[in-house]
């Protein structure tokens, strides 16, 4: 099974337009399982931690962030997850890249804030 895609070094991805609806879907998938090798058991992991820290005494407004940011997690794992043909149609190129995006924004923001406390 050929994909459009190569993963270079810096982990971000080129594409090259599928010829077919079929091929796109593939080449998404393929995206969406390198995604999940790379950030699936961390974004886990943050989502445990955030999830322990939401039960804890804190002021309204970091509650609301770390609420926040656990919603997001919680939506984004399910994609990681999703069967080659249940990929959602709209879900292409762009939305994946887009995806990974803010997938590194959301670690790096609490792996700076971990380093800062330890």
């Amino acid at each position: 099974m050929s994909s459009a895609s190569t993963v270079p070094a810096s982990g971000s991805f080129v594409l090259t337009e599928p010829q077919h609806p079929v091929a796109g879907r593939r080449t998404v998938y393929g995206q969406l399982q390198e995604l999940k090798k790379l950030y699936l058991d961390d974004m886990i992991e943050l989502y445990s931690m955030l999830t322990a820290r939401s039960n804890q005494p804190m002021p309204a407004e970091q509650l609301q962030k770390l609420k926040h940011y656990k919603d997001v997690l919680h939506r984004m794992i399910p994609y990681l997850r999703v069967p080659e043909d249940r990929v959602p149609k709209e879900f292409n190129a762009d939305k994946v890249d887009a995806f990974e995006k803010q997938i590194v924004n959301i670690m790096e923001t609490f792996k700076r804030r971990r380093q800062g406390v330890a």
